[in-house]
This record gives C-alpha cells, structure tokens and sequence, in this order.
C-alpha cells in the first residue's frame, strides 16, 4: 500500500506580518533602551545652556566693571569695531562668543549621550575649525586697523597739500589694502584665494599703466600745476601783495591748480600755478 505525504507550503502573509510587527518591536525595544541616554542627553543640554549663559553675564559684567569698552575706545580699537558692525560693544561680542564656544562642548556630549554620531562629528568638526577662525578674525581686525590707519594718514597729507581728491585717493588705497588683509585671513581658512591674488594683480597693473599714459600724456600739465601749487601755498600766502602783468593784486587763496589774486578794483585773476613759480614775482609779505 502506497502512502503520500502531504506537504504544507509555508503562510507568506503569517511570514511578513511576523517580520513587520518584529520591526516595529525592535524600534520600540532601542527606544525603550535609549530613553536614559536621550534624557540625560537633554539634561547636559539644559544644565549647559543654564551654565553658559550664566557664564558669559559674569565675563560682560567684568569687562564692564574694568571699563573694557572705554579702554579699547581710548586706544582706539573700538572705533574699529564700530565700522565693522560691532554695535553692542566689544563685551557684549566677547560674552557671546565665550556662550556659543562653552554650548558647542556641550552640544558634543550631549551627542555622545544620545548616540547620534552624526551630530557629534559635525560638532567636533567645528570645534577643530575654531582655532583657524579666530586666527583669521584677528588678522581681519588688526589688518583693518592698519588699512584704517593708512587712509587717515594718506587723506591728511593729501588734503594739507589742497588736493580735491585726497578722500577718493585715500579711499581707494585703504580698499587695496583690505584686499590683501582679506586674502590673508581667507589663506588661514585654506581657502583658495589664487583668483583674488590674480584679480588684485590685474587691477593694480591696470591702474598703474593708466595712471602712467595719464601722467605721461594728457595729465602732464596738470601735474605741473598741482606740483607748482605746492610750492606757490608755501610762497605766496593768503593777504601777501604781489605785482602781476603790471599790476598790483592780492592773494586770495592757492589751489591745486591754480591761484586766485584780488584786484585793488575788486575784480579777481585767476593765475596759473606754474606761472607764478616759473617767472619773475614781485610783491610784498603779507600783513
């Protein structure tokens, strides 16, 4: 007598269900697992947050006790500030700066706590980067300083000597200046400044070459004058009585390119300066 077996084909539908619903349990069991290291996560964050900014009201509250502020105004370096947007005061810059460096550690183990690796190396990337940023705030401030501090010096002499455009001239030479402070503090960055090295290269040569076809061509009369007008101011003062074309005037002011003489009838001449320095003057000081 022949015997046949049966067989039973396994339930597919009891199959995925079992490995659905096991998902779901192994989800709730991590969640279970992990809520200690999430709640003492979130504790770090808040007892941090409470620390760091106790922290950073104690540094503004001692800098301005020693008058930080007004020390660096007195040295001049709060102004510097000032124009670069700072308008809260340097302590207040500081205090900030200290609660977001102390939260960054805290945010980082707090990480660790709760297991999220992603986070937590975003974070110490960060905190491997603050260095090279600090680096480069302080070249951008004292090159800023420095730029500052060469227009002022550049607008004074220009403008002793009369010359209209001594804050476009002053200006534009601060600009190169802070090009170069930039391309500085970008290099402590790591980033690539070769294009902005080869841009300030071109624009300086540019300048230079037009400058020169300028001097060289249609501006060579008028670089006498200015250079003449800076002899003349040192010569002729204001009030001094001088013969001119035969007749006797007074000097009412000299410009950069040229000088105002009062007639005794009260009309003026407007003499050019290389003029008065080329020929023969006569005339008397000034009362």
């Amino acid at each position: 007598m022949i015997t046949i077996a049966q067989t039973t084909a396994p339930d597919d539908s009891s199959s995925f269900i079992d490995k659905f619903t096991g998902t779901f349990r192994q989800m709730f069991e991590n969640l279970i697992d992990g809520i200690p290291d999430i709640f003492l996560g979130i504790v770090i964050l808040v007892i941090g947050f409470i620390i760091a900014s106790i922290l950073k009201k104690v540094i503004v509250k001692i800098l301005e006790g020693i008058k930080f502020n007004e020390m660096l105004d007195k040295a001049g370096i709060g102004q510097v500030f000032t124009k670069v947007g700072v308008k809260e005061g340097v302590s207040a810059l500081l205090g900030k700066i200290i609660f977001w460096v102390v939260m960054l550690f805290i945010i980082k183990n707090a990480a660790d706590k709760m297991g999220v690796g992603d986070i937590s190396n975003i974070v110490n990337s960060l905190i491997s980067f603050l260095p090279k940023v600090i680096m480069a705030t302080v070249i951008m401030l004292v090159g800023f300083m420095i730029a500052d501090m060469i227009r002022n010096a550049v607008y004074s002499a220009l403008d002793n000597l009369g010359l209209e455009y001594a804050k476009a001239l002053s200006g534009i030479i601060f600009g190169f200046v802070f090009v170069i402070v930039l391309t500085v503090a970008l290099s402590q960055l790591e980033i690539d400044t070769e294009l902005l090295k080869d841009s300030v290269k071109i624009i300086l040569l540019s300048l230079g070459l037009g400058l020169a076809i300028c001097l060289g061509l249609g501006l060579k009369r008028l670089a006498n004058q200015i250079v003449s007008g800076v002899y003349a101011r040192d010569i002729f003062k204001v009030g001094t009585i001088i013969e001119y074309e035969g007749e006797e005037a007074k000097v009412a002011g000299v410009g950069p390119v040229t000088t105002k003489l009062m007639r005794l009838d009260g009309g003026f001449i407007i003499v050019p300066n290389d003029q008065l320095i080329s020929k023969e003057v006569r005339g008397k000081s000034a009362e």
